[in-house]
């Protein structure tokens, strides 16, 4: 990778990793923290196919992620507002905009972990700008979103979904966590009945563990299909 470029948009911090390569993928990846060498070093681990990175942190992680309001589920700072619409239009309006004049992809993915995971999932039902996307331990509890994936058509139809989850992300008493493994089970069964290259992977541990490598196995699943 070169030297990464950053910026700021909409008060979003917005880092733009090239990779030495010319037409390659690029991964557009919500981040809760800043963690992109920790993924990298993952990616390069695992032998990942060539691809440049853009990540965005400093969101309103429980606002812009959510596809629509929810009652609090962890804990009641949970501020599910469901304005992942006009966040979409943000990311597609002026994050990639932006980032696309320092790189020029040969096709767009779309990755994220937890809400950004679940927020990878519905991106693809109200924009045609991704072909991909990976949800690794996505919030795929949320009510009434594997129904709603079931209902609406996409933008586009990814070529490639990959998902994950710990196996020990659902032991637990809460009634919406508990249904995480049947969702991202469900939701795989029907991007598959779609004929859309789809995965879904177990990893040891709970919510909390192995993230970088988590997404790095993801993305690099999803560029290894053709």
């Amino acid at each position: 990778m070169k030297e990464p470029v950053k910026f700021e948009l909409d008060e979003k911090q917005i880092t733009v990793f090239v990779n030495e390569n010319d037409n390659v993928p690029v991964v557009y990846v919500n981040m809760f923290s800043e963690s992109n060498c920790e993924l990298l070093c993952e990616c390069e681990k695992l032998g990942c196919e060539p691809f440049h990175l853009v990540s965005i942190t400093n969101l309103r992680w429980d606002e812009e992620l959510s596809p629509w309001r929810h009652e609090p589920v962890v804990s009641k700072e949970d501020n599910f507002t469901g304005e992942a619409d006009e966040y979409t239009r943000c990311l597609t309006e002026n994050i990639i905009p932006r980032a696309e004049e320092i790189i020029a992809p040969s096709y767009r993915v779309i990755a994220g972990y937890s809400m950004a995971g679940l927020f990878a999932l519905y991106a693809p039902h109200i924009t045609d700008m991704f072909s991909r996307a990976v949800s690794v331990s996505g919030s795929l509890w949320y009510s009434g979103f594997v129904s709603y994936v079931r209902e609406h058509d996409f933008q586009r139809i990814p070529d490639a979904v990959y998902l994950s989850l710990g196996d020990r992300e659902s032991r637990t008493k809460n009634q919406f966590l508990s249904r995480t493994e049947d969702c991202a089970k469900e939701l795989c069964s029907i991007y598959q009945s779609l004929g859309i290259d789809s995965v879904f992977e177990l990893n040891p541990g709970n919510h909390f563990k192995d993230a970088p490598l988590r997404l790095a196995k993801g993305i690099m699943w999803t560029l290894a299909q053709r």
